[in-house]
């Protein structure tokens, strides 16, 4: 099995599982961009920023010839073995242009980058809350090896645009992960011109029982 379909593998497991050890893993930045036509969205682009420490886990093993920066052939590898992953549990995504939501039913046109140095940092948090003594993969320690890039931060980047089933004069946008093994918040200073973040009212992750981490919606209409 490739590294990359090792990595992807392992996130799907966690977000199946029904388990989490703590909360988050992982941090991202989400964009999100919509695309109109005569007057109605026909499709949405969202685009996900890793956070500069699990980048370095990551970037190493797409990277494959370390040149720092992501060719043609690179990203078709990853698209190939990330996105049917991502398919099995809905690209974390919820999208609606009415009453009900639905999930993205085909997969999105791929591309990925390197951000460096990086346009999404965070201060540092605990990775390891909440395990309860039980032993993280290697590559998710907080005390994993430092990365040999030295020249500072820097983000992996994915961006995915999905094909709305219909044109539609509103569309909106929830992303996120209910066992919070993956934190995904909306960059608001990001919004397109139409757009409005507020928090899901019923999506939520819930590590902490009482204590929800409701999930981010962007809302976008048309005149």
């Amino acid at each position: 099995m490739r590294p990359v379909l090792a990595f992807a593998s392992l996130i799907v497991a966690w977000l199946a599982g029904g388990v989490a050890l703590a909360h988050p893993h992982l941090w991202l930045q989400q964009h999100v961009r919509v695309v109109a036509k005569d007057g109605k969205y026909t499709h949405i682009e969202i685009e996900w920023r890793f956070d500069p420490f699990s980048s370095e886990i990551e970037i190493p093993l797409i990277d494959e010839d370390k040149d720092g920066k992501f060719s043609a052939r690179e990203i078709k590898v990853l698209g190939g073995e990330m996105l049917p992953e991502l398919a099995k549990v809905g690209y974390l995504t919820w999208i609606s242009t009415g009453d009900k939501d639905f999930r993205p039913a085909k997969l999105p046109q791929f591309s990925a980058r390197i951000d460096d140095p990086a346009s999404f940092t965070l201060p540092d948090w605990d990775r390891s809350a909440g395990d309860s003594g039980m032993a993280m993969p290697p590559n998710k320690r907080a005390n994993a090896p430092s990365s040999p890039h030295k020249r500072g931060p820097r983000n992996l980047v994915y961006v995915m645009k999905f094909a709305l089933p219909e044109p539609a004069k509103m569309v909106s946008v929830t992303t996120y992960d209910p066992d919070d093994f993956m934190r995904i918040e909306v960059d608001k200073a990001s919004l397109p011109a139409g757009c409005t973040l507020a928090k899901h009212s019923t999506y939520k992750a819930e590590f902490v029982r009482g204590h929800p981490v409701f999930a981010d919606k962007v809302t976008c209409q048309l005149p």
